[in-house]
């Protein structure tokens, strides 16, 4: 998982720059999807954004980094998962909506995260979320690298 500081500037940057967008963190522990979709405020069938963060390796930058000095990269993958309603034309509001937050990602700077690249939306199996019913899902994949000092 990422850190945390990546994990709350993500999440802050959905809000303030995805508002249309109903964010819910797939990190959380949940035993039901319905679960969390309630936990989240997602009303029954409604669109929603899965996040889910995937910390890579954190390695040092600097000579002789150590837990009190010098540079440290957390490199990670950020997956947007673009869920609505399945249905028959379904896909491609999901498409639209992927384009638009692979566009809000690419070649950007969120305070000391950089996003090295964003991958197309992508529908197929494994690389996006699978439902048993009722959901469909197509997956943005955020790549960054974070620099942190201590």
């Amino acid at each position: 998982m990422s850190s945390s500081a990546v994990r709350t500037a993500i999440l802050s940057f959905l809000e303030t720059d995805a508002p249309t967008e109903t964010v819910v963190d797939l990190s959380n522990q949940f035993a039901e999807l319905r679960e969390v979709l309630s936990e989240a405020g997602v009303q029954p069938d409604a669109p929603w954004l899965g996040v889910d963060f995937i910390g890579d390796e954190e390695l040092p930058i600097s000579l002789a980094a150590t837990n009190d000095q010098g540079l440290y990269r957390e490199i990670g993958t950020v997956s947007l998962h673009v869920c609505a309603e399945a249905k028959i034309g379904g896909g491609q509001g999901i498409l639209t909506r992927g384009e638009a937050l692979r566009n809000l990602f690419r070649g950007i700077r969120i305070g000391n995260i950089v996003v090295d690249g964003v991958s197309p939306v992508n529908f197929g199996p494994g690389a996006t979320l699978e439902f048993d019913g009722g959901y469909m899902s197509g997956s943005v994949s955020v790549s960054y690298h974070y620099d942190l000092s201590p």
